[in-house]
């Protein structure tokens, strides 16, 4: 398990906290080494996390110093862009609505009628094609649990690495996969600043 020893702190205020979280990091968890943990530590004072990431996902996190902020930036319009390495030839760029069901017994998401899910948003332009991988811009538009993951398995172009949804890597171990969240833009709760901040990861699994 990785430690929090050296977080890149993106942007910091007296309301707000932006962090470039490396991969294989819990956003939150009680009793685990997690973002929240050191941002508190950090500031001296409670946290309040805005936009969760999944643990092998890096990239930018959102982290509020009151619950006060914290509801108004929830409740705020956030434009949230990843980049993703998938596997195939997904098309230039494509919008992908599908229902999505998550079965919490064994954390998966799966895509299910209308009536029997919530409805997830997502779309992407394809920025480069290699062969059989490709390198997706992805603009989230609905925030679902584990959505572009599970969506881009549905399209037929999985992340490549990703264990839990790409087939090809499903028993393997020590690799992460290659999602990352890369644009935050939304406006300051307090001074309505329109903030725009990015990322570009350096993991392994991207080079």
């Amino acid at each position: 398990m990785q430690t929090v020893n050296r977080i890149d702190i993106v942007f910091e205020d007296e309301y707000l906290l932006v962090i470039n979280k490396p991969a294989g990091i819990l956003s939150q968890c009680d009793g685990e080494d997690d973002i929240v943990s050191y941002a508190g530590a950090h500031t001296g004072g409670d946290v309040f996390i805005v936009n969760r990431l999944d643990r092998p996902v890096g990239g930018l996190v959102l982290l509020a110093k009151d619950k006060k902020t914290a509801a108004a930036l929830t409740a705020a319009n956030m434009e949230k862009y990843y980049l993703a390495v998938v596997c195939g030839v997904p098309a230039d760029s494509a919008r992908l609505e599908n229902y999505l069901f998550h079965d919490k017994r064994l954390n998966v998401v799966k895509n299910v009628n209308k009536g029997m899910g919530k409805l997830a948003v997502l779309e992407y332009e394809k920025l480069w094609q290699r062969e059989d991988t490709a390198l997706l811009k992805i603009h989230l538009l609905t925030g679902r649990h584990h959505q572009i993951r599970a969506q881009m398995l549905f399209n037929g172009t999985p992340i490549y690495g990703d264990t839990k949804y790409n087939p090809a890597f499903k028993h393997k171990r020590g690799i992460m996969p290659a999602l990352f969240s890369h644009i935050l833009c939304f406006a300051h709760p307090v001074t309505k600043e329109e903030l725009r901040f990015e990322v570009y990861p350096n993991d392994e699994i991207f080079n």
